[in-house]
């Protein structure tokens, strides 16, 4: 399943790659008005079979009744109420521990990266600049993962717990609905 989520659902878009759907942001397209945006958003989804995710109530009926494309319109701000939203609406199965896949930023693709790699990254620029130990840094972490679009280098450190955490205690719960 693939998706376009309009620009009033960037937390979303981002869970959604984060549990390996291939999602594009509205966020990323640059330059148009907003009738412009809504525009390509519809000629996109139809042209590449994605499902428009939107909180515009005139653009999802618009998709509907002048387009035909799948869409959601999501009612509620809570990014965890509106991924059961789209598992419903989908029947979609959410992975317990996802896998590294997307990039959450940019929607690429992560391949495993090599430690000099790694060592050239931005990211562990930024560390280097705080004091981080860098060789105790890349012992700590086993897997290291490049973005073949934006080039983020991502691991598996506590922000990735936190992640499996939430999947674990609120993607899989009966009454995440309830909430």
């Amino acid at each position: 399943m693939k998706f376009l989520v309009d620009r009033m659902l960037g937390s979303l878009s981002s869970w959604l790659r984060i549990l390996g759907y291939d999602t594009i942001s509205a966020n990323s397209f640059v330059g148009m008005s907003n009738a412009a945006e809504d525009t390509f958003m519809l000629e996109l989804s139809g042209l590449e079979g994605r499902a428009l995710l939107t909180r515009d109530a005139q653009l999802n009926k618009r998709a509907n009744e002048k387009y035909g494309i799948p869409t959601l319109l999501v009612d509620d701000g809570d990014v965890l109420h509106q991924l059961n939203q789209v598992r419903e609406q989908y029947s979609l199965v959410f992975p317990e521990q996802p896998e590294a896949v997307r990039c959450s930023i940019c929607n690429g693709v992560l391949h495993i990266a090599v430690i000099s790699e790694v060592l050239r990254s931005r990211e562990l620029a930024k560390l280097r600049a705080k004091g981080v130990d860098i060789e105790k840094f890349i012992q700590k972490h086993a897997d290291y993962y490049r973005c073949d679009r934006c080039g983020k280098i991502f691991w598996k450190g506590q922000h990735w717990r936190n992640i499996l955490e939430t999947t674990r205690h609120h993607l899989h719960s009966g009454d995440l609905a309830r909430r």
